[in-house]
Parts: C-alpha cells; structure tokens; sequence
C-alpha cells in the first residue's frame, strides 16, 4: 500500500518560559477586554442617563434666559 503518508512530526514540546510568556499575554489580553467592556458600558450609561440629566439642569434654565438670539451684536439703531 503506497498510498498511505507518513504522519505529521508531532509539535514542539513548549518550554516553561514560552508557556509563562503566553499566559502573561492571555492575561493582558483579558484585562484590557475587561477594561474595554466597562468603558463602553459606562459611555452607555451616560447616555443613557446623561440626557436626561442635561436637560432638566439649573444651569441650561439660566443660559435660556442670558442669550440674546436675534441681537445686532451690541449695534442699536
């Protein structure tokens, strides 16, 4: 039987330092996904609650009534 083929060698054996250099790099990896997912978590809260928050502020009643929409720029006639 000249069909069959020779199997594969089998892969490197991992040394300890490469095998503790992967896992570092899994965990970094982790973290900063961790650390992604809560920034975009945060980003949606605040606009989910931040509109509301906005609109009913004191400060946006009080800059309402200072603006002057429709003035001359100071120039009377």
């Amino acid at each position: 039987m000249g069909f069959l083929k020779p199997s594969p060698p089998p892969p490197p054996a991992a040394t300890p330092e490469v095998t503790a250099v992967q896992e570092r790099a899994e965990q970094r990896a982790e973290a900063t996904e961790r650390q992604e997912a809560a920034k975009a978590s945060a980003r949606m809260r605040v606009m989910r609650s931040g509109g509301l928050r906005l609109l009913f502020s004191p400060a946006r009643q009080e800059g309402a009534t200072r603006t002057n929409l429709g003035s001359s720029g100071g120039m009377t006639q």
